[in-house]
């Protein structure tokens, strides 16, 4: 197999792995890509207590059916309270909301099977950002130095070939 690319930066006592979504040239179905996001949410899990999502009602129905797509909504936390609509206009663009991160959420980000099931989302610690999901763009990664090497280890016991680039 080959090798998988990250994108290494340090930003202060934090290191950030970009996986770039365009430069590895997998589908965000692939194997391999879903593997990175599983030793992304195994290296934070410890942290991660919030999560954020952004989404566009007219794909996710498309994608999963409108009932479908409500009954994962709910599961995940949004509530009319919780829900932000982005306009453009008087168009709604996209809509997000933010929730608590339960063991049951956590396991729906670790048995995704598309990691750009929604176009967008964060997975935090607190207000902090852990792992980012950018419109099909990236995956990053930003953890502290323990987790960071934890992340390395995983993808190895996960018998994925990585090689680094470092940005700094």
């Amino acid at each position: 197999m080959q090798a998988i690319t990250l994108y290494v930066k340090q930003q202060g006592e934090q290191t950030s792995y970009e996986y770039n979504i365009y430069d590895n040239k997998f589908s965000p179905s692939n194997l391999a890509v879903r593997k990175v996001l599983m030793a992304m949410l195994e290296s934070v899990r410890q942290r991660l207590t919030h999560l954020e999502i952004e989404y566009n009602d007219q794909m996710l129905a498309d994608n999963w059916g409108a009932k479908r797509s409500a009954e994962w909504l709910v599961f995940l936390g949004a509530t009319r309270d919780s829900i932000r609509e982005n306009r453009s206009g008087d168009v709604i663009v996209s809509r997000q909301f933010r929730a608590l991160m339960t063991a049951e959420r956590y396991d729906f980000f670790y048995t995704l099977t598309d990691i750009s099931t929604f176009p967008h989302y964060r997975l935090q610690e607190n207000e902090t950002d852990r792992i980012v999901f950018y419109f099909s763009r990236y995956l990053q990664l930003i953890a502290p130095q323990e987790e960071a090497e934890a992340f390395l280890a995983k993808l190895e016991e996960l018998h994925l070939p990585y090689k680094l680039v470092r940005l700094d």
